[in-house]
């Protein structure tokens, strides 16, 4: 009996070890606030084409909005707002990189150095890694590359 209650315990702390090894933060919510209201005067001027939800350029800023004026920064890329991809867009905000839905609201908050968008549940973030420009390209250096799901737990 002790041989077994010996064992038992050995396996739980086994266990334990290999639970508290892996590198798995759980994503925290955020109380911050990534989203704004335009002018309801501006919002009268823009046409949803039908559409719930239009991307917009301001300067040198896109900014997806709804129709009640709701507004979040989302990346450019290839000159337009960064498209939708399973359902998520990227914003940025303060150099960090997060995740947004079709609602609006930050799923993932922005804390990655660089994030490609989400496919099939999954996106490539970085950690440590910097954009060198390339002339007119810039390029990723340095960092930690990892595989996150839609929860932003470390998955690879």
């Amino acid at each position: 009996m002790k041989h077994l209650a010996k064992l038992l315990l050995c396996t739980l702390l086994l266990f334990t070890l290999i639970a508290c090894s892996k590198s798995n933060p759980i994503p925290t919510k955020s109380t911050k606030t990534y989203t704004s209201y335009v002018d309801p005067a501006y919002l009268k001027t823009l046409d949803f084409k039908g559409k719930e939800l239009i991307a917009v350029k301001v300067k040198d800023q896109f900014y997806y909005i709804n129709q009640s004026g709701k507004q979040i920064a989302t990346l450019a890329y290839d000159g337009k707002a960064d498209e939708f991809s399973d359902g998520l867009a990227r914003t940025k905000v303060d150099g960090k990189i997060g995740f947004f839905n079709k609602n609006l609201e930050v799923i993932l908050k922005p804390q990655y150095d660089f994030a490609f968008p989400f496919y099939k549940g999954t996106a490539e973030i970085c950690m440590g890694c910097q954009e060198k420009a390339e002339g007119n390209d810039s390029m990723l250096d340095g960092g930690t590359w990892k595989k996150i799901d839609r929860e932003g737990l470390v998955i690879e």
